[in-house]
C-alpha cells in the first residue's frame, strides 16, 4: 500500500507541469488610420498547417501575439493578431 501511495505521489507531482504564458502586444495602426485586424489561434507541431495558415497574413502587420505552454512542452497554444490598412 505505502508503494502505491508513493508512486501516486511522484506521478501526481511529475506529470502536473505549470503553465508557462507569454505574450506581446506592439503599437497598432497610425492616428486616425482605419484598420483592418484578424486574429486566429492554432495548436503547435504540424509546421505546415501553421505555415499555410501564417502565409494568409503576409503583408500584414503582426500586432499581437500570446503563446501558452506547459513546463514539458506537450501541447502549446498560440494566438496571434494582425493588421492592416482598411481598403474600400
Amino acid at each position: 500500500m505505502r508503494k502505491l501511495i508513493v508512486v501516486a505521489m511522484i506521478f501526481a507531482l511529475c506529470s502536473c507541469a505549470g503553465a508557462n504564458i507569454s505574450s506581446q502586444v506592439r503599437e497598432s495602426g497610425e492616428p486616425g488610420s482605419s484598420m483592418m485586424l484578424r486574429c486566429f489561434d492554432y495548436m503547435t507541431g504540424n509546421e505546415a498547417l501553421v505555415n499555410s495558415m501564417l502565409k494568409q497574413y503576409d503583408g500584414w502587420k503582426l500586432v499581437y501575439v500570446s503563446e501558452y505552454t506547459t513546463d514539458n512542452k506537450t501541447t502549446t497554444s498560440c494566438v496571434m493578431c494582425f493588421e492592416k490598412p482598411y481598403v474600400e
